[in-house]
């Protein structure tokens, strides 16, 4: 295993938030009840893992959880992007949402707003 330093994201509800990661090709790596670690090897260049914990109580309106989603490259960003654009955005309530890739110099990002309300910078730089 490598060393490394993991986001963990709130959870209003477990099986809810497999079932949206699902859509995002992301499979149960672990879970308890008082911790899910899901995980999608669809690139070729490593796997993404998300980490979540229980808060039945939070609004997603209110939530202020984020995380930072690097890929290795603007072509495995993209690829990233094209895979979940498949998912129909307009069947989740506000404020889920995913953003088109915008360019800031060197910086390549989109943004995913989950259904806990938790924001997902995906990023890479070309």
């Amino acid at each position: 295993m490598t060393n490394y330093i993991a986001a963990n994201l709130p959870a209003i509800d477990f099986p809810q938030t497999i079932a949206f990661y699902q859509k995002l090709s992301f499979v149960v790596h672990f879970q308890s009840e008082q911790w899910l670690i899901l995980q999608n090897d669809q690139s070729v260049d490593g796997t993404l893992e998300i980490e979540f914990f229980p808060y039945p109580n939070l609004d997603p309106k209110q939530s202020y959880f984020s995380a930072s989603v690097w890929v290795q490259n603007f072509n495995t960003l993209k690829a990233l992007y094209t895979s979940w654009t498949r998912l129909n955005w307009l069947n989740y309530a506000e404020p889920t949402r995913m953003t088109k890739i915008d360019q800031m110099g060197q910086l390549h990002i989109f943004n995913v707003i989950d259904i806990n309300g938790s924001l997902l910078r995906c990023m890479s730089l070309s």
